[in-house]
Parts: structure tokens; sequence; C-alpha cells
């Protein structure tokens, strides 16, 4: 990793951190207020559709705007605006279409008629949402690959503390709505701030020579998003799925205790994802411009690292998973039996996590080696396998969906990270992939069966007592973890700083 993205991947991850933080809060607040409920699955339900539309049209297309990029800055600009005019307005249009359609949305999620005002009003604000979501997800990658790191971080924040305050305000005279006021305040203030950092200029819109100028680029981008859409519809087609379970035969709050524990599981994927694996994209892009042995060496390097951090995280995601569920939701209307439901949940989850954030890096990779049709073939087997299980388990475990989540993504990674060792042979360590993911299994597994029997004993204890025990715990976890980074990376760590060093003399 050299030093300038080891400087932008710091700023990244404390700013996503604070980021993701700041979005965790909106959960426990709905975790406070309303704990596991009929009305907080309905919001999960509200939301699945108007996300797989924007996942569709604009989840892509910031990291694809990203490799499309000319040496010119005013033709960049041009681009830009055509092409997030265009992603808004699908969205605009497909969205406008859906909330047509609400009431079929309604008899399909089999929406009780007392809900039904409640169901309506939520989902045209999570749509309304969909419209300055575009802009960020459009606008967030080309931010990245300008350097504006700083930007992005604060504008996120303040985007997020803004939906927070909506919240709060709301809260007692709205309640469930008040987080869907809250879900479309964040997006609009961060979709005015990334429209003002980029200085789009939307008079171009109405100029005949400036859109022949692009038109070509224009459908060049587009017909890759929209070979990515089809793979997007079928991750989010699971989710779908899984949701349309929960509700149809599942125990009610079942829904919402499998949300609270993925935004516990996910919050330090995320900051990894948006800050490592970010600014590594972007190095992966550069380095494969200028030849394919500095590609594939870099590529080679961040998959160990990326493993290897990801399985120290993994590891104390589990090991502190009781600790962790009980400080985070044990407060409000959030009770015992309710703490030891998501955490149950949160144990398989987390069993996933480094397939997940590896499946990140190599999809990203693939995009990069321009394998999208592999990678949608993957994707789908990958959705097939999902949703196989969830649908013949459900009659036997209600932790068949859990289940399905985990087995999949480490399908997904082992399978990608195949399709590319084979195309390209050496550029990652099979033996010491095979080696990780061994032992990565047996310890998630011995720790979550201890795990299961001892929330029982730890769930009603003092904050004061779960320290006590927790604490040496902590110790000894982190001093192994320290020294095993630093037996690894500590060389390459001191290079780093000596050559910052000199060049500061």
């Amino acid at each position: 990793m050299r030093s300038s993205q080891l400087k932008q991947t710091g700023i990244l991850f404390i700013g996503q951190l604070l980021i993701k933080i700041s979005g965790f809060i909106k959960q426990l607040l709905l975790a406070f207020f309303l704990g596991i409920s009929a009305d907080v699955d309905l919001i999960s339900i509200v939301q699945i559709i108007p996300t797989i539309i924007a996942g569709m049209i604009a989840g892509g297309a910031g990291e694809i705007l990203v490799t499309q990029r000319s040496k010119d800055d005013y033709h960049n600009s041009v681009f830009t605006t055509y092409f997030i005019s265009i992603v808004v307005g699908l969205t605009i249009a497909i969205g406008t279409v859906y909330a047509l359609c609400l009431p079929f949305a309604a008899d399909l999620f089999h929406i009780p008629t007392q809900k039904m005002a409640l169901f309506q009003g939520m989902s045209l604000l999570i749509i309304a949402s969909k419209v300055p979501s575009a802009f960020v997800s459009g606008l967030q990658h080309l931010l990245y690959a300008k350097g504006k790191y700083n930007f992005f971080v604060l504008s996120t924040l303040l985007a997020e503390i803004a939906g927070i305050i909506t919240i709060v305000l709301l809260v007692d005279s709205q309640g469930i709505l008040a987080f869907a006021y809250g879900m479309m305040i964040t997006p609009t203030v961060n979709a005015l701030l990334f429209v003002y950092a980029h200085q789009l200029k939307f008079g171009v819109l109405f100029l005949k020579k400036e859109w022949l100028s692009v038109k070509t680029e224009i459908f060049e981008i587009f017909r890759k998003i929209f070979s990515l859409s089809l793979q997007t519809l079928i991750t989010h087609l699971s989710t779908f799925w899984e949701r349309t379970l929960s509700l149809r035969y599942l125990p009610e709050g079942f829904l919402s205790a499998l949300n609270y524990s993925k935004s516990v599981t996910e919050l330090p994927r995320m900051a990894v994802l948006s800050s490592v694996l970010t600014t590594t994209y972007i190095e992966q892009t550069h380095q494969k411009a200028e030849s394919e042995d500095a590609f594939k060496s870099y590529s080679n390097k961040m998959e160990m690292f990326l493993s290897e951090v990801a399985f120290m995280f993994q590891m104390g995601s589990i090991l502190f998973g009781p600790l962790l569920i009980i400080l985070i939701f044990k407060r409000g209307a959030f009770h015992s039996g309710d703490v030891i439901d998501t955490f149950e949940l949160f144990q398989y989850l987390s069993i996933g996590f480094v397939p997940g954030l590896m499946m990140s890096f190599l999809s990203r990779t693939m995009y990069i080696e321009g394998l999208y049709k592999q990678l949608f073939n993957v994707t789908f087997i990958k959705f097939l396998l999902e949703v196989g299980i969830m649908t013949i388990g459900i009659s036997y475990s209600m932790y068949a969906i859990p289940l399905a989540l985990v087995v999949s993504k480490f399908f997904g990674s082992i399978t990608l990270f195949s399709i590319l060792e084979l195309k390209k042979p050496g550029i990652f360590n099979r033996v010491a992939f095979v080696r990780l993911y061994a032992v990565l299994l047996i310890l998630s597994i011995g720790i979550s069966f201890l795990n299961h029997y001892f929330i029982h004993t730890i769930v009603n204890k003092t904050i004061f007592e779960l320290f006590l025990i927790y604490v040496p715990i902590a110790l000894c976890f982190f001093g192994i973890s320290l020294f095993l980074l630093n037996k690894r990376y500590g060389s390459e760590w001191r290079k780093l700083l000596s050559k910052k060093r000199k060049s500061k003399a």
C-alpha cells in the first residue's frame, strides 16, 4: 500500500466509521422507541422495492463512471452532467410507476387493512428519497477519484446528522413515519452538497452540440450499467424473498431482529468497504493502466491484507458479540428476550463477515477485468442457492435465512476467487486463501457454540459485571492480534513511516 493510499484510506476509514455510527444511531433510535414490533417489520418491507429500483439504475453507476473519465476536465464535467441527469431521470420515471402500483404491492406483502395508510405514506417517502440517492450513488466515487475524501466525509456526516435531528424532532408526533422522513432528508442534503462539489453545469443539457460530443460515451457507459442491472436485481431479489418469507411464515418481530443484527454486523464491514476497498479499487484501476504485472502484484498484496484484517474483525465480532448486543440494544422498548433473539441472528451473520467483504473486493476486481458475464453467472447461482436454502429450510428452522446468507457468501467469494485465479495465475495465493477460510470456520463455529449458552448467563448482568468478565478477554485478544499483525506487516509499516520522515526532512 502506497503512503498516499494509506493516508487517503486513514481519512476515509475514520470518516466512514463516524458516518456509519451516525447512520447506526437511527437503528438505535428505532430499537429504543419501537423495539421488535410489527411497525419495524413494516418499514423493512416498505424499503425493499424502491431499493431494488434504485440499485438497478444507480447501484454500480458511480464505480463505472470512474473508469470512463478522460484527461479533459471540461469534457468530464459535461459528460458527468449528462450521465447523472439520465440516472436521476430514470429513477424518477420508474419510481413514479411503482408509486402508482402501491395497492398491488400491499396485496403482494399481505399488508393488513389497518396498516394500509401507514404503508402508503412510508412508501411515498422512501420512493422520493431514491431521487437524491441517485445523485449520491452516481457522484460519490467521482469524489474519490478527484481526491476529495475530506469533503465526502464532512458532507456525508452532515447529511446523517440532519437525518437524525429530523427523527428526534418528529418521532413523538409521527412515530415510525419519522424514520421515513429521516431517510429522505439524509440523501437530499448529501445530494445538494455533492452537486455543489462537482460544479455540475446543467445548462449543457439544452445544448445539442454538447450532447453530440458525449453521445457515444453515454451509450457505452449505460450499456455497462444495464449489463450490471440484472446482477443488482438478482442480489436484491434475495433480500426481497428473505423479507417476504419472514413476514409470511415467521413470528411477528423476527424481521425486526434480523435487521437489527444485520446493522451491527454491517457496521465494521461498511466502514472497511467504504475506506480500504474504495481506495484499493481506485489504485487497482491506476495499476491496471500502468502494467499487468503491477496490477497482479498489487491485487495479490491487497487480497491477503484485506482477508487477514477482516479475519481479525470477524473473530472480534463473534467473541465480543454478547457484550456488543447487550450494550447496544438493552434499553427502552428492547427487552432481554429481544436481546437474545437479536444476538442469535447476529452470530449466524457474523460468520459470513470475511467472505462478504472478500466478495466486494473480488467483484470490483472482476469489474476491472471486464468479467461482467462471469460475475452475473456467479451472482445468479448464489441467488438460487440462497433462495433454495431459505425456502426449504424455513419449515424446519427460523435460522434458515441467516444460514442461507452465510453459505451463499462463502460460495460467492470462493467462486470469484477461483475465476480470477484461473484467468490470471498467480494473482492470488490459493494455499493461504484455503488455510484462512478453514481456520475461520473452525474458530467461528466453536466460539458461536459457546456463546449460544453464555448469552443466557450474562444477559441480565450489570454493566460493571460485564466489564469484569470481558476486560481480561479483550486484553488477550488485542494483544494476540497486535502481535500477529506486527509480525506480518510490521516491516512494511516501518518502511512507510521512514519514507515519510525522509520526505519531510
